[in-house]
């Protein structure tokens, strides 16, 4: 029994996979009968095997043929013998050209991906962008009255301390009660920079007045802030200045205008400005 032999065996599988609007499980089991090559004893255990085995499948494998039936070809399936038969057995052919699993439909919803984090960087080091996830976005399946009242998937949180360079990884989603996911973790990218800051009080200037209109600001000046790579590419006092605009200003209805920078040279990270908002007065000169 112990010496190597050939013989037909079948397993039954129930196929899983991650097919957008079906269930994660085929309905059914699929005998899958191939001759195989393996130790006696294990031929003879697969044989006596009556249980279903779960197999998951990538969804590119799954052919729709019709309805909620989805097809594999046996070319495919050779990809899927050791999960199948064992890695002690190797399959000399199978005994049909594609088998049939059914997935039946379910309700669902896709939702962004939003991260859960908690952050802190070392002195002279900070975020420059957005945390990056991918995928951005999930299937959330469930009833049609719990999709209703879900909007994003969130991840388990994500913490790190004393960061001093671009950090990434793989963090797992928290999963609402009663549905499941597309996806069960995401990747996860953080862009860090080591940074100098530059401060400075510049003046504000309207911008945009028309002729024959002048328009007072207050205040006349604003003290700025700027957080730039280090080293420094370019200096931002040198080409910064601050502005209102007076467009802003003629559909405002109280003459308040927000303050803003223009000419930021590349490699400057953020920008504060301290008062962010003015006063403005017009004056009809003509």
């Amino acid at each position: 029994m112990s010496r190597t032999q050939t013989s037909l065996v079948s397993v039954p599988v129930v196929a899983q996979s991650s097919i957008a609007g079906h269930a994660e499980n085929s309905s059914d089991f699929v005998d899958l009968t191939a001759r195989c090559r393996a130790s006696g004893f294990r031929l003879l255990y697969l044989g006596w095997r009556k249980d279903p085995v779960k197999i998951r499948f990538d969804a590119e494998d799954l052919q729709p043929v019709e309805g909620d039936y989805y097809s594999i070809s046996a070319a495919q399936l050779y990809r899927y013998v050791p999960d199948i038969f064992g890695a002690d057995v190797s399959v000399e052919s199978f005994l049909f050209e594609s088998v049939q699993f059914r997935f039946i439909p379910e309700h669902y919803r896709r939702v962004p991906v939003v991260p859960v984090n908690l952050l802190s960087f070392r002195p002279q080091y900070m975020q420059t962008g957005e945390i990056s996830i991918s995928p951005d976005s999930v299937l959330v399946y469930g009833s049609s009255d719990m999709l209703r009242s879900i909007s994003a998937a969130y991840t388990k949180p994500i913490i790190k301390n004393d960061i001093r360079s671009n950090m990434h990884g793989e963090i797992a989603l928290e999963v609402p009660e009663g549905t499941r996911l597309s996806a069960s973790n995401v990747s996860w990218e953080v862009p860090v920079s080591r940074y100098v800051e530059l401060s400075a009080t510049l003046p504000v200037v309207p911008k945009n007045v028309p002729g024959g209109v002048d328009l007072t600001v207050y205040p006349s000046s604003v003290d700025v802030r700027f957080h730039c790579v280090f080293p420094l590419m370019a200096n931002p006092l040198e080409s910064a200045g601050c502005y209102v605009d007076y467009m802003e200003f003629a559909g405002s209805v109280t003459g308040s205008c927000i303050i803003r920078c223009a000419d930021i040279p590349q490699g400057v990270i953020d920008v504060s400005i301290s008062p962010q908002v003015a006063e403005c007065v017009e004056v009809i000169t003509q």
